[in-house]
């Protein structure tokens, strides 16, 4: 099949595990970018020889790398992915059909995404379908710059940005271990909690301890994690675990 004349997005540090079957599973478009902050093992090494055009830059933020990205494609359309997301199959065939008959780029697409924790693809706990915004058109949409849980968001006032749904998912290999969910949520809380002070102020010493007993009980039993078995239990002491540094990082630290 021929190539789409869409530019893929893809920003890396020490990426050298994952960047391989994410680059190999965007065949089917014509470039792929990668944005790479300096990593010291073979992530360079691997995407330069399936042919991806790899620029350095310091990470200032995942936001601004995603932007910094797309400034650099030479196609209007952007798929952006995560180093550790592969497309599907079925996901590139229905891309195929939409881009055919794609004329507003006033929209942009959302994928369901299905990810793998431990081995196991995790079906509840408010992991599926966990909708992400993937595929957009570069002059109409830009990704915003907070310090965690970047978005995309309409480019200018004036531009009304029409979010619709791809059917088929994303296959996200995040977590191959416990330990990497738990080095993962450490390097998010510290960021969380510089958010969490410029968004709220100081938390209180009393959301220090309520706050992660919400969420395990959000991810357990309201979502449901506890019908993914043992994994789903580990997800949500995780998930608590991770909110309770970050709350005792904005209360002591900052």
């Amino acid at each position: 099949m021929n190539k789409l004349p869409i530019s893929a997005t893809i920003i890396t540090f020490n990426e050298e595990e994952n960047i391989r079957k994410c680059i190999e599973s965007l065949h089917f478009v014509e470039e792929v970018i990668v944005v790479d902050s300096y990593s010291q093992d073979k992530t360079i090494e691997i995407a330069e020889s399936l042919g991806a055009k790899v620029i350095q830059n310091a990470f200032a933020g995942y936001g601004q790398q995603k932007n910094f990205a797309a400034d650099h494609t030479s196609h209007e359309w952007i798929l952006n992915l995560d180093a550790d997301e592969t497309v599907t199959p079925e996901l590139e065939a229905e891309i195929r059909e939409i881009f055919a008959n794609l004329n507003d780029p006033n929209s942009a697409y959302q994928t369901p995404r299905l990810t793998q924790y431990c081995g196991k693809w995790i079906k509840h706990g408010g992991w599926y379908p966990n909708y992400v915004t993937r595929f957009y058109h570069k002059q109409s949409a830009r990704w915003t710059e907070p310090e965690v849980h970047e978005s995309l968001a309409k480019r200018n006032d004036w531009n009304k940005l029409e979010i619709k749904k791809f059917k088929n998912h994303l296959h996200h290999f995040s977590f191959p271990t416990f330990k990497s969910q738990v080095e993962v949520n450490l390097k998010y809380a510290a960021r969380g909690a510089q958010d969490l002070i410029n968004r709220k102020g100081k938390p209180g010493l009393l959301s220090v301890f309520i706050r992660p007993l919400g969420k395990f009980i959000e991810c357990y039993f309201v979502k449901l994690g506890i019908l993914d078995g043992k994994e789903g239990l580990f997800i949500a002491l995780n998930a608590a675990y991770s909110m309770f540094v970050k709350y005792s990082i904005a209360y002591f630290d900052l």
